[in-house]
């Protein structure tokens, strides 16, 4: 049985920024896999054909970079969105760590243009909406593009690969547990792996098969809200004066009948509008170009 220091499942974000801080000591040595292929292995059919044929893994969510791969890779550099990390950070040093990660993207090529710095057009768009109703969320933008996207990943893995073993295409079937301790992983091809640590990051993709892990080892889950929403696509110009200068306005609207929060998500200026599937679900994302422009924004 193969033996390392460290396991990480998923080479998304998350495993892939943790083997960034593990790598800083040599001694260790470090495996990642993913069910999904390499980065440039990853092509979606529906480029191809007529459409999405629902692949399983979806190259589109799986493999080295996870699915933020193909996405317009919008960096939002703030601590008013994006989850509740300061119910477990504090602020002062939640925002070291943004400014920190942010550092490494750049590192790796992202491009150095940040959106949201111009105080006083913020200030005249938030006006602008408290007269609609809106409440504006200030922050700063980097945005790489999804053709930059695959770049900054390949740069990642180059630096990683010279001291991590990369394993895509294996699918880690379960954690292996004696006595209440992660031992390693069991791949679904049957293998076994024993490790000191286990990092599970497993991504969208993989919530269904870490809820499941949990219940198997008797973890507590707590549930998350789920949002749920519509990609609506207008013409660029009709929102080109908040994109030109925030890129991704962030509004809350809350409804007058029984107070329900609704908010804009994942804008994608001048971009475009893509299917994913997730097993038997299909279901639509966007994502926009550095470079190449589309007439509309969604």
């Amino acid at each position: 049985m193969l033996s390392y220091d460290v396991i990480i499942v998923g080479c998304g974000p998350a495993g892939i920024f943790s083997a960034i801080e593990l790598v800083k000591n040599i001694d260790l040595s470090i495996l990642m896999l993913d069910m999904g292929p390499q980065l440039e292995e990853r092509r979606c059919s529906a480029e191809r054909g007529p459409g999405c044929v629902r692949c399983n893994p979806c190259y589109l969510l799986t493999g080295w970079g996870g699915s933020g791969a193909f996405s317009d890779g919008k960096l939002t550099l703030s601590t008013e969105v994006g989850g509740w990390l300061d119910e477990y950070i504090k602020i002062d040093e939640l925002n070291r760590l943004i400014e920190y990660v942010d550092g490494i993207y750049v590192k790796f090529g992202a491009p150095r243009q940040l959106y949201g710095t111009d105080i006083g057009k913020i200030e005249e768009i938030e006006r602008k909406a408290a007269l609609a109703g809106l409440k504006l969320i200030p922050s700063r933008i980097r945005h790489l593009g999804t053709e930059n996207c695959s770049r900054i990943l390949s740069a990642a893995k180059q630096f990683l690969q010279r001291r991590v073993e990369i394993r895509t295409s294996t699918e880690v079937k379960s954690l292996l547990v004696e006595n209440g301790q992660v031992k390693g992983v069991e791949t679904k091809g049957g293998e076994k792996l024993k490790s000191k640590y286990v990092v599970v990051a497993p991504g969208r993709v993989g919530a269904e098969w870490l809820t499941s892990e949990a219940q198997v080892n008797g973890l507590k889950t707590l549930t998350n809200p789920v949002d749920l929403g519509v990609r609506v696509e207008v013409p660029a110009p009709v929102l080109a004066e908040l994109t030109e200068t925030l890129y991704e306005p962030k509004f809350i609207y809350y409804s007058r009948s029984f107070d329900d929060m609704v908010r804009t998500f994942c804008m994608n200026p001048s971009g475009e509008v893509i299917t994913e599937s997730y097993n038997d679900i299909v279901t639509v994302n966007g994502q926009s170009y550095a470079e190449k422009k589309t007439g509309n924004t969604n």
